[in-house]
């Protein structure tokens, strides 16, 4: 499975590894999926998910909100090849797609 691969300059930490990347594509180990992290209409996390694969039941990203209520977060999980590249179902996600190469 390969997906997208993006870490805004904003997030610190370890997660979606390198802070600043430019959007690129990951191949997922065995048995992960797709995560996408959203602040409404901006990407700020894209790559590769450890959670269990049942966790992402959907071939599409389709984020719902994450965090705590209020929040502007939106997140989906998915399984399909580079799925998490394109946010589809929700208004304040679309656009999000970040292009490659």
């Amino acid at each position: 499975l390969t997906c997208v691969s993006y870490k805004h300059p904003s997030v610190r930490g370890a997660l979606g590894g390198a802070g600043g990347a430019a959007a690129g594509a990951v191949r997922c180990p065995p048995g992960q999926c797709c995560v996408g992290i959203w602040n409404r209409s901006h990407a700020l996390v894209q790559g590769c998910w450890g959670g269990r694969g049942d966790a992402c039941p959907s071939a599409t990203c389709a984020p719902s909100p994450a965090g705590h209520p209020g929040s502007s977060l939106l997140l989906c999980l998915c399984h399909g090849h580079l799925c998490n590249g394109n946010a589809t179902g929700t208004a304040t996600a679309t656009g999000t797609a970040v292009g490659l190469g």
